[in-house]
């Protein structure tokens, strides 16, 4: 980052910091041709502290900090839930915490930067968090204080992990390709479709796909509609506004590169506020936008009690951003009621389907 930006990113935080700037501070990096993470790291020595945390070390310890709020986002969904960390497992670069409301799937080898970070709002008053970040610049995690934290837990956590290096900025890559797939008529479509058919757990459908060297979407479009169909963009709403009215517990997987965090249960006040569409219950709150649903699919994947059904939500460039499915415990078979209601929703209108295809 040269000097100008510099300092465009250090006047542009302290604004932020202070709740004297519109918007949220992503938006107000793209403003700048920054990332998130380097508006942020802008601010170290002032109202953040740079962490160098060991993730095995670092991630158990969350759970000295009490009920906290999480967040985890992609540029089209924010998933909040309000918990404490416990259950946590660590293998290699792969992390899972597993204490139900806090249920994250951590992609560890993604994790770059770590921060303390406290803001003063005039609206929301005095807020303290750990950021992560990965090595690119964009957010990956988040972890707040609630009124009912541990605010000690949390300064020992700072002082315990504390960066020697406590200079603003951060230096960030350049972000990772893309993975490279196969066009369609390299698949062998039957044999990807009878492997489909014998799978028997549904965590195999990623290895299905990494087999087959075939992205998500394109798998589900070249199976056909014996496993996957196209729905119609409304199909969001509708799913959601069934599932509150009928009390069908579901479970909201969001993620990005380096988290996957999960809401299981019911949920009640649905809110659409022009492009968006929000969930605002006590410990789960999700706002997504929907005119960035390109796509939306029902998939089903084969698992020894019968199938699992979800609905999945794709931006523009095929990437998927948001996954629905029932509560389900492991070696149960699916709940007719959520697998009902998923059959039920509209499927894109067969001319608009040709026309796209």
């Amino acid at each position: 980052m040269n000097e100008n930006n510099f300092k465009n990113a250090t006047e542009a935080w302290i604004a932020f910091a202070a709740g004297n700037a519109k918007g949220y501070a992503v938006d107000i990096a793209a403003e700048l041709s920054l990332t998130e993470g380097e508006l942020v790291a802008a601010g170290i020595g002032t109202n953040v502290v740079r962490l160098d945390a060991d993730w095995n070390d670092f991630i158990p310890r969350l759970e000295e900090l009490g009920q906290v709020k999480i967040l985890t986002r992609n540029p089209s969904v924010v998933h909040e839930k309000i918990g404490t960390f416990g259950k946590v497992s660590i293998n290699g670069e792969m992390g899972l915490v597993l204490n139900h409301d806090v249920d994250l799937r951590l992609f560890l080898g993604r994790w770059g930067h770590c921060f303390a970070v406290e803001t003063h709002n005039p609206h929301a008053g005095r807020r303290r968090s750990f950021q992560i970040f990965d090595h690119d610049g964009r957010a990956i995690h988040k972890i707040f204080l609630t009124d009912q934290s541990d605010e000690a837990g949390y300064d020992r956590l700072i002082n315990d992990f504390r960066a020697d290096n406590q200079s603003p900025g951060i230096e960030v890559l350049p972000p990772l390709p893309k993975a490279v797939t196969v066009a369609d008529d390299q698949v062998d479509v039957e044999s990807l479709r009878a492997h489909w058919r014998r799978m028997t757990d549904v965590h195999q459908y990623h290895g299905l796909l990494k087999d087959f060297n075939v992205t998500r979407q394109q798998g589900m479009r070249l199976a056909g509609p014996e496993f996957a169909e196209r729905l119609d963009i409304d199909a969001l709403k509708i799913l959601l506004g069934k599932a509150s009215q009928r009390d069908i517990s579901i479970m909201v997987f969001v993620g990005n590169s380096g988290a996957i965090q999960i809401h299981t249960g019911p949920i009640e006040t649905i809110r659409e506020m022009g492009n968006w569409i929000n969930i605002m219950d006590p410990t789960f709150t999700l706002h997504l936008r929907m005119d960035q649903i390109a796509e939306a699919w029902i998939v089903r994947k084969p698992i020894r009690e019968g199938v699992v059904t979800t609905v999945e939500l794709y931006d523009a460039d095929l990437n998927n951003f948001a996954i629905f499915c029932g509560e389900r415990k492991r070696k149960d078979p699916e709940n007719p009621d959520w697998q009902k209601l998923a059959e039920s929703l509209p499927r894109l209108g067969a001319a608009v389907q040709a026309v796209a295809e």
